[in-house]
């Protein structure tokens, strides 16, 4: 059965991959970073440090849906995981850029952390497509 969102689904995988291994390794060396501020300081920053944990808990998802996306992307019945998963990420990123907005200005990041969701729905719709069309027929 042929896949038509697979290339698609495939870069958008990888670029997931990358951007959560990037991110992670930020994430771990701001936590440790935080950590040390947190003990040098006694304590004042631990705001930080919940917020690095969330952050590398967030990188790490973020790597993790690259990897099954990557694995899945050849499958037009896993299409529906695509379109669910893209819905959820643009949901996060999208409050992701309101935040950001309201905290005074606008980060383009946060756009491309949008955009990259919304070709998951676009590939993921590609591929339940034609997983659809090759059921009827």
């Amino acid at each position: 059965m042929d896949a038509p969102g697979k290339g698609l689904l495939k870069v958008v995988s990888i670029l997931f991959i990358i951007f959560g291994a990037i991110a992670t390794i930020l994430s771990i060396v701001g936590l440790i970073g935080a950590a040390a501020l947190s003990a040098w300081t006694g304590g004042v920053t631990g705001l930080l440090v919940v917020a690095m944990v969330l952050l590398l808990i967030v990188s790490v998802l973020e790597l993790i849906i690259g990897i099954i996306g990557l694995k899945k992307c050849a499958d037009p019945a896993q299409g529906g995981f695509f379109i669910v998963t893209g819905i959820v990420l643009c949901v996060l990123a999208l409050v992701s850029i309101i935040l950001g907005i309201a905290g005074g200005g606008f980060d383009f990041t946060g756009l491309i952390g949008f955009v990259l969701p919304v070709l998951y729905i676009v590939g993921g719709n590609m591929n339940k497509k034609a997983a659809g069309t090759s059921a009827a027929a």
